[in-house]
């Protein structure tokens, strides 16, 4: 058995470096290739999963067997799959002791993340990395970068790729990265080797250089998503405060009046409304400035007209007329004020006004003093606290439209609502 067992880890550790992909040789394969009988073959491979010699993909522990996409089960419960799984339904790959042979491992010299699927890790293994690694990307136009949720992709844009003056070097995709948390629960980066040996050297070297080596979780809807092809449990509220924009223009058009929002995002989100990346004073006036265009200078005042003069008029001392056009929230204001009171008479207005306000004031604010940028950890929790306590309030505008008699018909995301809505 112990010659069989030599040619089987030949044989496996032939097939996987031969590869393109690092795949696994099928035990169906291996069978034919060595032409013996199944109750040969299986003490021997038996054999080698005991002394650690070679690693089994099982498609009903992972699926797609083909490539190494998780860390294979316990050895218990490998002997007993090996047992129960049809031979084409099984392959089998080297482990790192026979990969370290390789003669072929400097070609794999740069490139860290490569060279690591090269000594037979498991494709799905996260690497974790600092949240401003793709800062970079985002603000280099030469790259369509979505990041959303817990997810996102980055990918060089066509005309970049194809003109002569991108470097070769940075013409790179990286198909999935997601986010996870470090021992301090702030936001950090995971990607899978799968995915970070598609970057060229030049970049698995930038990433490489923002690798963090402690322990970190990667955020579990992302892991489930895709390494289980599961459903997310949770929507984050980035996503609640555009969807509560869609929802506040349905339910204008219900009462009868133009949308109360020029625009709306069902589909694709405005440019740098995201979490932040890079925790920096900056960071967080430019996202400021984004939340002040999406919703203030957003409002349609049409949506008024009929109900509220849209303009102020008043005598100044010399007997002239002095015309003034209020902004859209104090007309926002004046109109739920004057139309809607809570059930004790009292304005409900400044729930909804508060954080928009908030908004308005912060923005203002850089745009009358020179500021210098601080690096700040704490400025990510700000950014979501002030996302937070806007759609809180854009939550409360709804409710508010929704008890307008003609809204008799209306019904809400039940998501919206409830209690999985988060800050991944």
């Amino acid at each position: 058995m112990a010659q069989l067992s030599e040619r089987i880890l030949q044989d496996v550790t032939s097939f996987f470096v031969a590869s393109q992909d690092f795949n696994g040789m099928p035990v169906s394969v291996l069978q034919e290739r060595l032409e013996v009988t199944t109750e040969d073959l299986m003490p021997a491979i038996r054999s080698l999963l005991e002394g650690r010699m070679v690693v089994p993909a099982f498609y009903s522990h992972q699926g797609n067997h083909h490539i190494l996409r998780l860390e294979p089960p316990p050895l218990s419960e490998q002997l007993r799959l090996l047992e129960r799984e049809a031979v084409d339904k099984v392959a089998l790959y080297p482990a790192r002791d026979a990969l370290l042979a390789r003669s072929d491992l400097s070609l794999f010299d740069g490139q860290p993340f490569t060279r690591r699927l090269a000594l037979g890790e498991p494709q799905l293994t996260p690497a974790f990395f600092e949240l401003r690694v793709l800062d970079q990307y985002h603000r280099d136009p030469r790259y369509e970068f979505d990041f959303r949720e817990y997810s996102g992709m980055l990918t060089i844009r066509e005309d970049a790729y194809l003109s002569a003056e991108t470097p070769s070097r940075d013409k790179v995709i990286l198909q999935s990265f997601g986010i996870a948390y470090d021992q301090k629960g702030r936001r950090v980066v995971a990607a899978f080797l799968r995915y970070l040996r598609d970057l060229t050297p030049a970049h698995q070297a930038i990433w490489s250089a923002h690798q963090i080596e402690g322990p970190c979780v990667m955020n579990s809807d992302y892991r489930d998503a895709t390494c289980f092809g599961r459903w997310p449990r949770h929507r984050s509220a980035y996503s609640a405060l555009l969807a509560e924009m869609v929802e506040i223009c349905k339910l204008s058009a219900l009462i009868g009046k133009p949308s109360l929002f020029r625009r709306t995002w069902e589909q694709g989100r405005p440019q740098g409304f995201q979490p932040m990346l890079r925790p920096t004073t900056r960071s967080l006036e430019d996202f400021v400035h984004v939340l002040d265009k999406m919703i203030s200078e957003n409002i349609d005042r049409e949506f008024f007209k009929g109900d509220l003069p849209l303009e102020d008029s008043r005598e100044r001392s010399d007997g002239k007329s002095v015309v003034t056009t209020p902004g859209t929230l104090t007309l926002l204001e004046r109109w739920l004020s004057k139309l809607y009171r809570t059930a004790d008479g009292q304005d409900i207005a400044a729930e909804v006004l508060a954080p928009l306000n908030v908004i308005r004031k912060r923005r203002q604010a850089p745009a009358h003093r020179l500021t210098e940028d601080t690096y700040d950890e704490e400025l990510p929790g700000q950014q979501d606290a002030l996302v937070g306590d806007l759609v809180r309030g854009l939550t409360t505008l709804r409710q508010i439209l929704s008890s307008h008699l003609r809204a008799r018909s209306y019904s809400a995301p039940e998501w919206l609502d409830g209690d999985n809505i988060v800050f991944y």
